[in-house]
């Protein structure tokens, strides 16, 4: 640990930044650097429970119909499977959504599936280790939470008041205090992806319009048209697999080792996914990744989804307030999945979100060398009824992670 300590206080200085003295990280999560195939032990933090202001974007024609501001209280009550040492990261967390008056009007159950872990540092040399989760679950609004189609999708009514979300969390460590920050978002969008026809809770409901949750509220500006993901790559790249046990049975949920690997996503156009075109919100583009173990990763082009998806959400502005000058998209796709460890192929529909821009990043491994990272991160996982299975609209349970940068 002294090792890495030292080798990123070294990069940073290169970078001209006075560093706080590291207190409590960088802490590995233990997933790097195994053979192929192989399980690790994961070292992933408890996250604490918090408060925030946030805001609800409602979309319509790719452009902003509406913000609403909300006081998220999040909690993580218990570790998904019970009494097991080893649940790869995985976590339950519950959202509450307060309005004005300290009164709840929206609530629901997240899944929480960790992703990675990066160390950033801003101007004035704060140091933090961020560890990212992907989420997804459903929210159900109250009968006061306001009227249909903002801030209330027209969906809820059809599916006994419950609106599937998916998105991301990044909890932010103080490395010199050991404080706690957040950033995360939770998206809904229109029918073409979250009512795709084929699957439970297909319709049509919002077809123009789709819905999205950002924490924290404050420097946040929503908007439609923000840098996009695009070529070229990094070698900071990894895919890896998540192991549970046989349907039916119980047992501890274990990781695998990171895949090191490389990819290209080359995009195609930007357009309005979702309504009349109003603004360039979406960006379209073809992905590939290859495994350093043989693991392929390719966009079809169909039928679930064209290719890589991306959402514009908008940007927050206050560089001294987590997480800095950062782009945020939602983001979905649809891939071939060659598997090199089962030997199979699978089709499968991924979600997750990229982050564009913020403060310099360095990535955090369990021996070797510090390093900067590209400022792009896109983080995804795929979506999976319990025991196994394609499925979209729903809450899902994800076996594979896709970690880029670029």
């Amino acid at each position: 640990m002294n090792l890495l300590v030292r080798a990123l206080t070294s990069t940073l200085a290169l970078l001209g930044l006075e560093v706080a003295v590291l207190a409590q990280c960088p802490k590995p999560d233990g997933l790097d650097g195994g053979p192929c195939c192989a399980l690790a032990q994961e070292h992933v933090p408890k996250i604490p429970k918090f408060q925030q202001d946030c805001l609800e974007i409602c979309w319509r024609d790719c452009n902003v119909n509406g913000v609403i501001p909300w006081r998220a209280v999040w909690s993580f009550p218990n570790i998904i499977v019970f009494p097991i040492a080893t649940n790869c990261g995985l976590r339950t967390a519950k959202l509450e959504l307060l309005d004005g008056a300290g009164v709840s009007q929206w609530s629901g159950n997240m899944r929480v599936l960790y992703s990675r872990t990066f160390m950033e540092a801003n101007s004035t040399g704060t140091l933090v280790q961020v560890w990212r989760f992907l989420l997804n679950g459903d929210l159900s609004p109250r009968a006061t939470a306001g009227p249909v189609p903002c801030p209330v999708p027209a969906c809820a009514a059809a599916n006994a008041g419950r609106v599937h979300f998916t998105g991301y969390l990044d909890l932010a460590e103080d490395c010199a205090t050991g404080t706690d920050q957040f950033a995360w978002m939770l998206s809904h969008v229109c029918d073409f992806i979250d009512h795709h026809v084929g699957f439970p809770r297909t319709g049509a409901f919002h077809p123009d319009r789709s819905y999205s949750f950002v924490g924290p509220a404050a420097g946040f500006v929503p908007a439609p048209l923000v840098p996009t993901e695009g070529t070229p790559g990094s070698p900071f790249e990894a895919v890896r697999r998540i192991q549970y046990p046989p349907p039916g049975t119980t047992g501890p949920i274990q990781c695998e080792f990171e895949e090191r690997a490389q990819h290209s996503l080359i995009p195609i156009n930007q357009f309005c996914q979702c309504g009349a075109p109003g603004s360039n919100q979406w960006l379209l583009a073809n992905m590939t990744i290859n495994g350093a173990c043989g693991t392929t990763v390719t966009t079809p082009g169909g039928p679930l989804l064209p290719g890589y998806l991306s959402m514009g959400i908008g940007a927050w502005t206050i560089a001294a307030n987590y997480p800095g000058q950062e782009q945020l998209r939602w983001n979905c796709a649809q891939y071939n999945w060659v598997d090199a460890c089962a030997t199979v192929t699978t089709q499968e529909v991924f979600y997750g979100v990229t982050t564009l821009g913020g403060d310099p990043a360095f990535q955090v491994t369990s021996g070797g060398p510090i390093s900067p990272l590209p400022l792009i991160f896109i983080d995804q996982a795929n979506s999976l009824r319990a025991g196994g299975g394609l499925t979209m609209n729903i809450p899902y349970q994800s076996d594979k992670v896709i970690n880029l940068n670029h």
